[in-house]
């Protein structure tokens, strides 16, 4: 395999607690040839000298400053235009990468030359029980993630390796319009321009904390979501109106912006329209799509808060397959139905009612 350079690009913002094992695991990768682009956004706290004392040990890292808190989209496209790699490889400062993820997405990316994006699994765990950790799995394939991401990012982020061409030569880049799912926005826009997979092997820790800006701008990032939506609409040639937005984001969600059989039943001609559109355009997996679009409909309805008249509706639609449900997702569907239960944003709901 050739060994092209890998640039890791790790914006740091008061990283102190975690910035050192993160870096220890991209310094201590399998694959050697890279260089570490680390840039202090302002910190307020020992980021700064950390990464000075890092750097001294080890001549890979490079570390600069900004001279005022840009946040992470500047940060990002700064970052971008100082990465002198082939390759990107993004890396968060309070994750953990494990020692084969640079060289394996190296590797996919050196044999799939059509390829533009990779990613991986990932494994979250919470900083007070480091223990304990859950597996992520994202699709495989891009004929997959081209569906999946319809709906929602489909691409771990910080374990994610980007060919530079995809902003040196397609033009892509974050985008402010895209705050908090700026990531979920280029993955969108770069699906329609090149391929994008994610290897089946979990190799990043991805540290989950009550201060990660996921958890604290939780609405801002569905209204930005909708923006997303615009650009799988304008591609596929979908028009554009505020209503189908909203039931395109119900879908996505599956949580019902209305709590009405008509407003249901009008989602339900949106995943049809989605089905039939496919079937013309060839535009992702349709099994994959199908199968997606049948839980989708599943956990709409569930959250629908019409009780047990919702199950008329729910049935009679070619949606419906039975055969994609497992018992628990039809356990859940008769207790929110039972108790009239509203979809809620809490990590407990999360697990027991997804």
């Amino acid at each position: 395999m050739n060994q092209p350079l890998v640039s890791v690009l790790m914006p740091c913002y008061n990283a102190e607690k975690h910035l050192q094992d993160a870096m220890f695991s991209i310094l201590n990768q399998t694959y050697r040839n890279i260089e570490v682009i680390a840039i202090n956004d302002c910190s307020s706290d020992s980021t700064a000298n950390l990464l000075i004392q890092m750097a001294k040990a080890d001549t890979r890292i490079k570390v600069y400053n900004n001279e005022e808190n840009l946040k992470l989209i500047k940060t990002l496209n700064k970052g971008i235009e100082l990465c002198n790699g082939e390759y990107i490889a993004r890396m968060d400062s309070d994750d953990i990468a494990l020692p084969q993820r640079i060289e394996k997405e190296v590797h996919f990316l050196e044999q799939n030359k059509d390829y533009g994006i990779v990613s991986t699994q990932f494994l979250a765990f919470h900083t007070d029980s480091p223990d304990k950790k859950s597996l992520h799995h994202n699709p495989l394939k891009h004929e997959e993630l081209r569906a999946y991401m319809l709906f929602k990012s489909g691409i771990c982020h910080p374990a994610a390796m980007i060919r530079k061409t995809i902003f040196s030569e397609l033009g892509l880049k974050f985008e402010l319009d895209y705050l908090h799912v700026e990531d979920f926005a280029l993955w969108s826009k770069a699906i329609y321009q090149t391929k994008i997979a994610n290897l089946g092997e979990a190799l990043l820790l991805y540290r989950v904390h009550s201060n990660q800006v996921s958890t604290l701008n939780e609405q801002l990032q569905v209204e930005n979501k909708m923006k997303v939506f615009k650009i799988h609409c304008t591609q596929l040639g979908i028009p554009i109106s505020d209503h189908l937005l909203h039931i395109y984001a119900s879908v996505a969600e599956c949580v019902p912006y209305k709590q009405s059989i008509e407003y249901i039943t009008e989602c339900e001609s949106f995943m049809l329209m989605l089905l039939d559109l496919n079937k013309q355009k060839a535009f992702c997996d349709n099994v994959f799509l199908q199968r997606m679009l049948s839980i989708h409909w599943l956990r709409l309805c569930a959250n629908a808060q019409l009780g047990f008249k919702v199950f008329k509706t729910l049935k009679k639609s070619s949606l419906y397959q039975r055969k994609d449900y497992t018992s628990r997702d039809m356990t859940i569907l008769y207790f929110k139905c039972l108790f009239k239960i509203g979809y809620k944003k809490s990590f407990i709901y999360k697990i027991f009612f997804k």
